[in-house]
């Protein structure tokens, strides 16, 4: 009975001993075997990303950091593959990453803030800060600026037209005189949305001249430090000695790998180093602000409206868009050898990071993923996919032979440089042009012509003028405003007309000579070692690539000699419009 009481006394004292230094009851106890075996759900959504990422967690390749922020809080993250292939140094969600365009929100957070200090005002006149700039017919403001709706040209595309490298080294100065150069912009600013690299570079160049700091500087003081984001900058210096930097590869379908560097140190519309983990930070400050306000978050993902009214999905360095139903704010960046990805959800709290580099990875693809694994349950089915022919056509009606050949002709878009043309074959219309390949018109009135091709339908809708011929033909779009073709003179193609087009030609505007040389039936146009494209007759004096991303517009004085050419390029969607060549 003793030594029971003893035993009992002695349990007493250890469970209060154990209780004392934070063990509870049930890790003294035990627990009931069902409670043992719950996982909690986060668990179950990392182990499907984790199954998703394992196809490209390889310790011979560049991979990704990944993360995924919910409800405040960094839910998912993991690294995967190298960082560096050299020195066999793997990614870590520690690594510091190239953000590209994805460092555009920081620039516009930066020039917001210098607003709201009443610094500068979003509708100055850029050139109160940037007098270089030419003075164009129409003012050029910070908020064209922002949203992209400026009409200033590519400077990329200038370097490339130019007959440069797009790897070389250029400094602040360099692009701000290479547009500096420009005399005209592509489109009246306001009255458009063209994505181009020049209008944050000039904003990050107007946040220096501005704050008396440079846009590494004033975002360090301003943004990266008050959020607490010790491994973020804005690289400015390509000299510069970087610890834990990711290096940019090359990977192609044979798995090749060719390590990529670039020796661009220009800020603005790209140059921000960072890490999945102080991503997160910058994540939560859209909700509650440590900087900046409510207010200011709520002017940085407001979209800007065109002169027209037409609403853009573009606001301040973001896109809103919606995923499966669901809003959110996005954007995407890629560059030497690296890729990167935003994808927010407001309304979710959700975010999914994907820093990537390896080129072959598409970070889009990891994001949705973490959207879909999180978000389960919150997101609307994909659409199904239409059926191949709408069912719901009019019925075509029938052309004699006389009357289709009304329709005949060469037609061009004087804005964009488009050319198609309608031509009888068998006695029924085709296009060339709109299209990869011939097709098919269906008449279905005088007024309306379709062209089907699976489930696309392209709609054609003539103008006749008094005489009974077409003098213009408008296509419908999305926006509601139609692409307007006009009727155009045949091309100049006989063997003697074409060499007239050949010579030597300058743009003070690119700084570039072209020799446009003949063979064959197209002119070549040497813009590059290892880029001539060539041009073919499209109609009188005009001439164009296969697919229509560049046109020449030759020019003649009242002789009717060739004294140069207009330059319009849309390659990669960047317009560069109205550059006028010299013949020398």
């Amino acid at each position: 009975m003793l030594k029971r009481c003893r035993d009992l006394i002695v349990r007493k004292i250890i469970i209060t001993f154990l209780l004392m230094v934070g063990f509870t009851a049930t890790d003294i106890l035990g627990q009931p075997d069902m409670t043992a075996k719950l996982t909690p759900p986060d668990d179950e959504a990392a182990k499907k990303v984790d199954a998703f990422l394992s196809q490209w967690d390889k310790n011979d390749m560049p991979g990704c950091s990944v993360g995924a922020v919910k409800d405040g809080k960094l839910v998912y993250k993991r690294a995967f593959g190298m960082a560096n292939l050299d020195y066999n140094v793997p990614n870590t969600t520690s690594t510091l990453f190239n953000l590209a365009s994805v460092s555009k929100p920081f620039t516009a957070m930066s020039i917001a803030l210098l607003a709201q200090q009443g610094k500068l005002s979003l509708d100055d006149d850029i050139r109160k800060y940037l007098p270089e700039i030419p003075k164009y017919d129409e003012t050029v403001t910070i908020r064209h600026l922002i949203h992209h709706t400026s009409g200033i040209r590519e400077y990329q595309a200038l370097v490339l037209f130019g007959g440069l490298g797009t790897d070389n080294a250029y400094s602040d100065k360099t692009v701000l005189n290479m547009l500096a150069r420009q005399k005209n912009i592509s489109f009246a600013p306001g009255s458009k949305h063209q994505y181009s690299n020049s209008n944050y570079h000039l904003l990050g160049i107007i946040v220096g001249r501005v704050s008396g700091k440079s846009l590494r500087l004033f975002a360090e003081e301003n943004i990266f430090k008050p959020l607490g984001m010790k491994n973020t900058m804005f690289s400015d210096n390509r000299f510069e000695v970087v610890k834990n930097r990711a290096s940019g590869y090359m990977v192609g379908s044979d798995k090749s790998i060719r390590a990529r560097s670039s020796l661009f140190d220009l800020v603005g519309g790209g140059g921000v180093l960072t890490t999945v983990e102080d991503l997160y930070l910058w994540t939560q400050n859209y909700y509650e602000p440590k900087i900046g306000s409510k207010e200011m978050i709520q002017l940085l993902t407001t979209p800007g409206t065109l002169t027209s009214g037409e609403k853009m999905a573009y606001a301040f360095g973001v896109w809103r868009q919606e995923y499966k139903g669901l809003p959110m704010i996005e954007h995407s960046g890629n560059m030497s050898g690296f890729r990167a990805k935003i994808f927010s959800f407001p309304e979710q709290k959700f975010t999914a990071i994907a820093l990537c580099n390896n080129m072959a990875i598409l970070p889009g693809a990891i994001v949705n993923k973490l959207a879909d694994i999180y978000l389960e349950g919150q997101l609307k089915p994909d659409a199904p996919s239409p059926k191949k022919v709408a069912e719901n056509l009019p019925a075509a009606i029938a052309l004699p032979e006389k009357e289709a050949q009304r329709y005949a002709g060469i037609y061009a878009n004087p804005e964009t440089g488009k050319v198609f043309k309608l031509a009888l074959k068998d006695g029924k219309l085709i296009n060339s042009g709109l299209l990869q390949n011939e097709t098919p018109v269906m008449p279905v009135s005088e007024n309306r012509l379709l062209i089907v091709e699976g489930a696309n339908v392209t709609e054609l809708n003539p103008v006749f003028n008094k005489s009974g011929k077409i003098s213009e033909i408008k296509i419908p779009t999305k926006s509601g405003k139609p692409d307007i073709f006009i009727s155009v003179k045949p091309p100049f193609d006989s063997p003697e007309a074409l060499s007239e087009y050949a010579g030597t030609y300058y743009s003070d505007e690119f700084d570039a000579d072209y020799k446009l040389t003949l063979e064959g039936n197209n002119l070549v146009l040497p813009i590059s070692e290892d880029r001539k494209p060539q041009l073919t007759a499209a109609y009188a004096d005009v001439f164009t690539t296969a697919g229509g991303q560049i046109n020449l517009v030759f020019t003649r004085d009242n002789k009717g000699k060739i004294t140069g050419f207009v330059f319009n390029s849309g390659v990669d969607g960047r317009d560069v419009k109205g550059v006028a060549f010299k013949r020398q």
